[in-house]
């Protein structure tokens, strides 16, 4: 009676942190830097930061919205009062020099720092050379929503520890469930994002969708136990018709595969290939489609040994059509749930962990 009630209150809690609809708000993004260099107790602008002056100028031209943050030091030479009037004019001849060539000033914000943020030391030539510098970085602006969401048990609910990637096509981000299976990151609006979720003992997660409030709303990922006799779909894993070839898109689910078995160093694992023949009897072994089948397995297996995982811990098989999940198959969803191929748990090794986080006995 405590476990239900402990697990009532974990729902009801969760439930109450997850609006109806995912936030949307601005955030900025650094999009271009670059640094100008002054000689010493000067604030003229030097030929070689002429050029690249030139080079923000010729940037913000091809921007939409842009913002500009210009932040100018000094070394350490001379007085702290006398370094931050020094540091405010280089600031100023920057900041002139970009609106003189058509930058709108309205568009230019400014700190000055003296000598308090040196970027090396001061105590050589070249070091203070360095902290003779004006900083200008570009910002956008862009829409972001938040992705928030928790991992749980798929059996019992509960939340559990997890490391999440989560992927655009122009970033990559790591970070890790909390012990309440919770997470949040900011991804940007409209785009689509993969997220990957492994925990140890648990089939590895993947899901692909496009960052809108609604997508993104009272998210959760239920999560199946890795145990003995489980089986999960590799998923997003295509073949070349009738080739034991992966599609170019689907390389990048082998090195999740990979993590799964570096993360539950213990566990062994059949890969079992599936083929899609419907409506017609079991095809018989030794046949061309089955051989398709166990060879299509034995690719993951192939990719997982030549990665580093002993060859003791993986088997493979081939199942024809023996295991179809729509012996009928007439859509092109159906017939894709027959051609799969799946990770099954097998026996793991003496004393594995996994045992004693299911509370086996051993």
């Amino acid at each position: 009676m405590k476990n239900i009630l402990q697990i009532a209150f974990c729902v009801l809690s969760f439930s109450s942190l997850f609006s109806q609809n995912a936030e949307i708000f601005d955030q900025k993004e650094s999009i271009y830097a670059a640094e100008v260099y002054f000689d010493f107790a000067l604030y003229d602008i030097r030929i070689d930061a002429d050029s690249t002056l030139k080079e923000v100028i010729a940037f913000c031209k091809n921007q939409d919205e842009y913002n500009i943050k210009i932040t100018a030091h000094t070394d350490f030479v001379g007085t702290n009062e006398r370094n931050m009037i020094l540091s405010q004019n280089r600031s100023n001849a920057v900041k002139t020099y970009l609106v003189d060539n058509g930058i709108p000033e309205n568009l230019i914000e400014a700190a000055v720092f003296g000598e308090d943020k040196p970027q090396a030391t001061n105590e050589t030539d070249k070091g203070r050379q360095l902290n003779r510098r004006a900083t200008i970085d570009i910002f956008t602006t862009r829409k972001v929503v938040n992705l928030e969401a928790r991992i749980l048990d798929e059996d019992s609910g509960i939340p559990i520890e997890a490391d999440i990637v989560v992927r655009t096509k122009d970033s990559r981000d790591t970070l890790r469930a909390d012990a309440n299976g919770l997470f949040k990151l900011p991804v940007p609006l409209g785009t689509v994002i993969g997220i990957d979720i492994y925990s140890k003992c648990y089939f590895l997660k993947t899901k692909m969708l496009k960052a809108t409030p609604e997508n993104l709303a009272k998210l959760s990922f239920k999560m199946r136990k890795a145990e003995v006799g489980k089986a999960a779909d590799i998923e997003n894993l295509f073949f070349v018709g009738n080739q034991d070839v992966l599609l170019k898109k689907s390389e990048p689910e082998l090195p999740k595969i990979l993590k799964f078995m570096e993360l539950n160093d213990c566990l062994n694992i059949e890969i079992a290939g599936h083929v899609n023949v419907p409506n017609a009897p079991p095809i018989r072994e030794g046949s061309w489609e089955y051989n398709l089948s166990a060879r299509r397995a034995k690719t993951v297996l192939k990719y997982l040994v030549k990665n580093g995982i002993p060859e003791d811990r993986i088997s493979h098989n081939g199942y024809g059509n023996w295991e179809m999940r729509y012996p009928n198959a007439v859509s092109e969803y159906q017939q894709g749930e027959n051609r799969r191929v799946e990770i099954r748990i097998l026996e793991g090794g003496k004393d594995c962990l996994c045992d004693e986080v299911f509370g086996k006995d051993k």
